[in-house]
């Protein structure tokens, strides 16, 4: 995952590597929990063979404080959760016109 993430930011990649060859996977997902408790979830794209990755668009770091990332994959013979993996997302300035 990067290294620093501020509100608002697009074209973060959120990377997550899930430990094992999941090249198989029918469904790629990358749930997140924000800072206000919602739970929400992200289609993820396979990267290598054991990484998840997501990019970030306009208005999907919309909160700040502490976010919580977790892999969910599915393949034909089973469905699973990754670890939780938390990072801080934090202030910006914002220029005025």
């Amino acid at each position: 995952m990067t290294t620093s993430m501020k509100k608002g930011d697009v074209g973060t990649v959120i990377d997550l590597n899930v430990g094992s060859d999941i090249s198989s996977a029918t469904v790629r997902k990358i749930i997140y929990q924000k800072p206000s408790g919602t739970v929400e979830e992200w289609a993820a794209t396979l990267y290598g063979t054991t990484h998840i990755r997501y990019t970030t668009v306009a208005d999907d770091i919309d909160e700040v404080g502490m976010w919580r990332f977790q892999a969910y994959i599915e393949t034909p013979s089973g469905k699973w959760y990754g670890d939780i993996a938390t990072h801080p997302v934090g202030e910006k300035f914002v220029l005025s016109a």
